[in-house]
C-alpha cells in the first residue's frame, strides 16, 4: 500500500532544488571560455573545493551503500569507513600539490606528456568511459530513490525527474556550476546526514540506545574485523581486509578522474593540499553519522516503520524494503534501508533535509563524472587527436552534447541497475585504478616508468578486471567471489576479495617488472614531469 506525501518533505526539497538551479543558471552567465567549462578557470578557493571533493567522491555509493551494507551483512563496517577518511590526506602528498603544479586541463593529459605518446589518450578514455557510465548510474539510481521517497511515486518516474534535473545544470554550467553547486551540496548532504543521525540517537534515549539497538539486530557489530560474524573470509573479515578497503578507497581518493580533476580547479599548490584538509574534515563527521544510520536501521524500521507498524510489528526489516520495492518498483531495495530508517522516525522535516542531501550526493556525483567524460571525448578525442575544426571552434557545445548522451546511457542503464550502488562504485573504482593508477603514482614518484609499462598495465589490468568482475558476477554468482575460485579450489565461494581488491597491487607489479625490463624514458622527460613536479611537495 502507497504511503502518502508529505508537503513539508517536498516544500524543504523544493527549495533545495531551485537552490541547484539558481547556481547553474548563474554559472552559465560566467561561463565565458572552454577553460571555465573544463576547470572553472581555475579560480576555485581552498575550502569550496574541499566540499566539492567532499561531495563528488563520498558518492551514493557512501550514502546509500555504506549503510545498506551493514544492514545486509551485519558486520563491523566502522573500520572500513575509518579507513576510508584517514588517508584522505595522503592524496595532497602522492597527487594533489605535483598535478596542479602541473596544471593540466584534461585527466589523460599528464599520461600523454609523461610518457610521450598522445595515444594514450584513447586508451584512457576508454577505460573513464566505463567508470563514467557505472557512476552516473548509480548517482541516478540514488537521485531515484530519494525521489521515491519524496514523491512517493514509481522508481521510473523518479529517474526520468532526477535525470532532467541532472542534465539541466551539468549540461549548461559545466565545471563552474559543478564547482559551486558541489560545495553547496556537501553542506547540504553533511547536514542531513548528522541531523539525521542525531535525530537517531535522540530517538534511542541516546548512545546507550544505539548500542542496545545495534547488539539487537548484530550480536557482534562492535567486534573487531578478525571475529566479524557473517563473513569469515580472510579478504573482507580481517585485518588483512583493512587494508584491502583502505587501497580501494585512499587510493582510489588520490587517482580516480572525478577527483583528480578537482586539483587542476583551485588557485595553486597550496590551495590544492588545503582542499584535502576541509574533505577530510566534513567527510569524517558525514561517515559517523552515516555509521550511525546503518548500525540501527534494521532495528528501527522493524519497530517504527509504518508499513511494519500497519502490519502490528510482525514485519522483518527485510519484509518491509520488499513490501516497498513491489508498491514502487524499485530494482535494488537494499539501498532503500537507509531512508527508509529516517522514515521510521515519522519526522517530515529530518526527512526531507535527508532527500535532499541525497539529492545533492548524487547529483553532484553525476555532475563530475560528466564534466569529466566531456572533457575526455570532447577535448582529448575530438579535438588533439582527430584534429575536428568544428570541436574546436565550439567546445563547449560539443561538451555538453557528450554529457547529454552519457546521462541518457546512465538513465538507461539505471532503470534495471545490474547491482547495489556500492558494488557499482566498487567496479568502477578497481577498474580504473588498477589499469591507471600504477602510471600516474609511479609517473610522478618513480624516474624508471616507462611508456611500455603504461600500455602494458593499463591493457592487460583493464581487461582483467572487467573479465574477473563479468565472471565472478554471471558464472560464480556474486562479483566478490575470486575469478578462478571454481577452477583453483572447485569451490565457488573459496575466496570472497571485496571489489576484487586484488587487482590494484597486481596492477603496480606489472607495472614495476615492465618498466625494469625496458627502455627507460628521455632524462628531460624524467627531469620535466616527474623531478620537477615532486620538488618540495
Amino acid at each position: 500500500m502507497a504511503e502518502s506525501v508529505d508537503p513539508v518533505v517536498i516544500g524543504i526539497v523544493v527549495i533545495y532544488l531551485i537552490a541547484v538551479v539558481v547556481i547553474g543558471y548563474y554559472s552559465r552567465i560566467r561561463l565565458k571560455s572552454a577553460m571555465d567549462y573544463y576547470v572553472a578557470g581555475r579560480r576555485i578557493g581552498s575550502v569550496v573545493n574541499g566540499l566539492a571533493l567532499e561531495s563528488t567522491y563520498l558518492s551514493p555509493a557512501s550514502m546509500l551503500g555504506l549503510p545498506a551494507f551493514i544492514f545486509l551483512i551485519g558486520y563491523p563496517f566502522w573500520w572500513a569507513m575509518v579507513a576510508i577518511i584517514c588517508g584522505m590526506p595522503l592524496a595532497a602528498l602522492l597527487t594533489a600539490s605535483a598535478l596542479r603544479k602541473y596544471a593540466p586541463v584534461s585527466f589523460a593529459d599528464y599520461y600523454a606528456d609523461r610518457y610521450g605518446d598522445e595515444r594514450l589518450r584513447w586508451w584512457i578514455g576508454i577505460i573513464v568511459i566505463v567508470g563514467t557510465v557505472l557512476y552516473i548510474t548509480l548517482s541516478l539510481v540514488g537521485m531515484a530513490l530519494f525521489m521515491v521517497a519524496i514523491l512517493k511515486m514509481p522508481y521510473v518516474i523518479a529517474l526520468i525527474i532526477g535525470t532532467v534535473i541532472v542534465m539541466f545544470y551539468v549540461v549548461y554550467g559545466g565545471m563552474i556550476a559543478t564547482s559551486w553547486n558541489a560545495a553547496m551540496q556537501a553542506i547540504v548532504m553533511s547536514f542531513a546526514a548528522i541531523i539525521a543521525a542525531a535525530a537517531i540517537v535522540w530517538q534511542l534515549g541516546g548512545f546507550e540506545g544505539v548500542y542496545f539497538a545495534a547488539q539487537q539486530s548484530y550480536a557482534k557489530i562492535w567486534n573487531s574485523p578478525a571475529n566479524a560474524p557473517e563473513v569469515p573470509h580472510l579478504f573482507s573479515s580481517t585485518w588483512i581486509a583493512v587494508l584491502c578497503w583502505y587501497f580501494i578507497w585512499h587510493y582510489g581518493f588520490a587517482t580516480m578522474p572525478y577527483t583528480v580533476v578537482r586539483f587542476f580547479t583551485v588557485m595553486d599548490m597550496k590551495t590544492a593540499r588545503r582542499s584535502i584538509f576541509w574533505c577530510s574534515l566534513i567527510g569524517g563527521a558525514f561517515y559517523v553519522s552515516l555509521q550511525i544510520i546503518g548500525i540501527t536501521a534494521k532495528y528501527l524500521i522493524e519497530k517504527s516503520h509504518p508499513i511494519a507498524v500497519a502490519a502490528g510489528g510482525n514485519m522483518t526489516a527485510t519484509q518491509v524494503l520488499a513490501a516497498i520495492q513491489k508498491t514502487y518498483g524499485i530494482g535494488t531495495v537494499t539501498d532503500y534501508s537507509m531512508i527508509a530508517a529516517v522514515e521510521a522516525l515519522g519526522n517530515p522535516v529530518i526527512l526531507g533535509i535527508l532527500c535532499a542531501g541525497g539529492l545533492a550526493i548524487a547529483m553532484s556525483t553525476a555532475a563530475g563524472w560528466a564534466v569529466v567524460v566531456n572533457t575526455i571525448i570532447a577535448r582529448d578525442w575530438m579535438v588533439k587527436l582527430l584534429k575536428w575544426k568544428r570541436a574546436e571552434e565550439k567546445p563547449v557545445l560539443y561538451g555538453r552534447i557528450v554529457s547529454f548522451i552519457f546521462l541518457l546511457i546512465g538513465f538507461i542503464t539505471a532503470i534495471q541497475p545490474p547491482a547495489l550502488v556500492l558494488d557499482l562504485s566498487g567496479w568502477a573504482f578497481v577498474v580504473v585504478i588498477c589499469s591507471l593508477g600504477p602510471g600516474l603514482i609511479l609517473g610522478l614518484w618513480w624516474k624508471r616508468a616507462t611508456r611500455t609499462a603504461m600500455w602494458v598495465t593499463a591493457i592487460v589490468m583493464f581487461v582483467l578486471s572487467m573479465f574477473a568482475w563479468m565472471r565472478a558476477h554471471l558464472v560464480l554468482g556474486h562479483h566478490a567471489r575470486f575469478f578462478l575460485n571454481d577452477v583453483l579450489f572447485g569451490n565457488p565461494n573459496a575466496l570472497i576479495t571485496p571489489h576484487q581488491t586484488w587487482l590494484i597491487p597486481l596492477g603496480f607489479i606489472v607495472f614495476i617488472i615492465v618498466s625494469l625490463l625496458t627502455k627507460p624514458p628521455e632524462e628531460e622527460r624524467i627531469q620535466k614531469y616527474c623531478v620537477e613536479l615532486t620538488k618540495e611537495v
